[in-house]
C-alpha cells in the first residue's frame, strides 16, 4: 500500500542558539517525513531537542538552517503574519501545563481560536459546545479551570486544539501532569482523534505512550538516532 501524502518534511533541519561565546545545536541536521494520519512519538533524554523540534514543526520557532516543507510549502519563505495563519489553521497545540485562561469558562477557552479566526459568536458557541461534548465535558461548559480536575483541564485543552479542525495535532508531554489512569484516558482520546484521520505528534518520555503510536523518532543531542538502543 502506498504511503499517504507527506504533510511534514524536514531536510537537514538545524536550530542553534547562542550561549555566551558558544553555539548550542538544539537540532543538528534532522531529516524527517511525516505522512497524513500517522501518529508519532518523539523520544529522547532531557536536552535532546524534542521540544525544539516540536516548536519548529508548529511554526513557533524558525530553523537556523535547512528546510521545512509543510504540505509542500517551504516554511522558510513565510513572513510572521503568514506563520500566524499557519499556526491558527494547520495546528492544534496541547501542552503539559494545559495553558488555559483562568478567567474564562470551558466554552470560552474552547472558543478562543475561533475568535481569532473571525468566526461569528453564535457559530463559535455552537462549535465550542459540540467540542465540549466530544471530550465529555458538556455538563461543565460554564465552569472555570480552577473548578476542574487535571484530566478535565487537559480535555478542555484538546477541545480547544480541535476548534479550527486542524489536520495536525502537536502534544508536548500531554499526560505529564496526570495520574496513570487519567493519562490513559487522555491517550485514548488522542488515539481516537488519530483514528479519525488527524496527524498526531507527541513529545514524551513515557514508553507506554510511545509504543501505542504508529511510529517513533529518537533524538540524542539534536540528531536522529536509528533506534531506542542508540539512546542508551
Amino acid at each position: 500500500m502506498a504511503r499517504a501524502e507527506r504533510v511534514i518534511q524536514l531536510q537537514q533541519a538545524s536550530r542553534s542558539y547562542a550561549a555566551g561565546q558558544m553555539a548550542v545545536h538544539a537540532l543538528d541536521g534532522v531529516d524527517w517525513d511525516v505522512a497524513a494520519g500517522e501518529s508519532w512519538a518523539i523520544l529522547g533524554a532531557s536536552g535532546s531537542g524534542k521540544s525544539t523540534l516540536l516548536n519548529v514543526v508548529g511554526c513557533l520557532d524558525r530553523l537556523s538552517a535547512g528546510d521545512y516543507l509543510l504540505l509542500g510549502e517551504n516554511v522558510r519563505d513565510l513572513d510572521d503574519d503568514q506563520l500566524s495563519d499557519v499556526r491558527l489553521n494547520r495546528f492544534g497545540f496541547i501542552f503539559q501545563s494545559f495553558n488555559l485562561v483562568s478567567q474564562l469558562t470551558v466554552l470560552e477557552n474552547i472558543e478562543m481560536p475561533l475568535y481569532y479566526a473571525g468566526m461569528d459568536g453564535a457559530r463559535a458557541r455552537e462549535r465550542s459546545r459540540h467540542l465540549a461534548a466530544l471530550v465529555g465535558l458538556d455538563a461543565r461548559g460554564h465552569h472555570r479551570p480552577s473548578e476542574l480536575s487535571g484530566g478535565q483541564q487537559q480535555r478542555v485543552a484538546i477541545a480547544r486544539a480541535l476548534s479550527n479542525d486542524p489536520p495536525i495535532l502537536l502534544a508536548d508531554e500531554p499526560t505529564g501532569n496526570l495520574d496513570s489512569t487519567t493519562g490513559g484516558q487522555i491517550l485514548d482520546l488522542l488515539h481516537s482523534l488519530s483514528d479519525q484521520g488527524k496527524t498526531l505528534i507527541v513529545v514524551t518520555h513515557d514508553q507506554n505512550i510511545a509504543i501505542h503510536m504508529s511510529r517513533r523518532l529518537y533524538l540524542r543531542d539534536g540528531r536522529v538516532v536509528p533506534t531506542e538502543q542508540e539512546l542508551l
